[in-house]
């Protein structure tokens, strides 16, 4: 997915988007009274890879409803949320097939993945983890395992 699909929905389901500093974070999804706002803070945001895994990522908090008030102190719950959301993310950015299809193009570090699909190398390692856990990648994708 690029991102201008991820601003279009963003549009679709009416989300407020603000640019704002935020402390040590890119971006921030808020839900109060039923208004759905994503802050982002473009001034830290210093390349396409990460605005468009920040904006997935705070489109998973509302796609999954992965919400938490900012007072919360469960760790657990934050932590359920998030996972919750980053989920969203990477099955958004980073399909198994497309690992696939680029693994027998004869990509073979996360870096090429991650280039390629103009995301950052941590999502690409998460999608595959995930993928690989769970039975998602077709038994024939050994060149896969053998590229990242």
């Amino acid at each position: 997915m690029n991102l201008e699909n991820l601003y279009d929905m963003v549009d679709k389901e009416n989300i407020k988007l603000y640019d704002r500093y935020i402390d040590n974070a890119y971006g921030a999804f808020i839900h109060i009274n039923d208004i759905n706002a994503i802050i982002m803070n473009f001034k830290e945001i210093d390349s396409t890879a990460i605005e468009k895994a920040t904006l997935a990522e705070e489109l998973g908090h509302y796609y999954m409803d992965a919400t938490y008030p900012f007072s919360c102190t469960d760790k657990t719950l934050i932590a359920k949320q998030e996972y919750r959301a980053k989920k969203w993310q990477f099955k958004a950015l980073v399909s198994a097939k497309e690992l696939s299809i680029l693994a027998k193009k004869g990509y073979r570090y996360i870096s090429e993945f991650a280039e390629e699909l103009s995301v950052p190398e941590e999502i690409v390692e998460r999608a595959y983890t995930y993928y690989k856990e769970n039975g998602m990648l077709n038994t024939d994708d050994k060149m896969l395992d053998e590229s990242i």
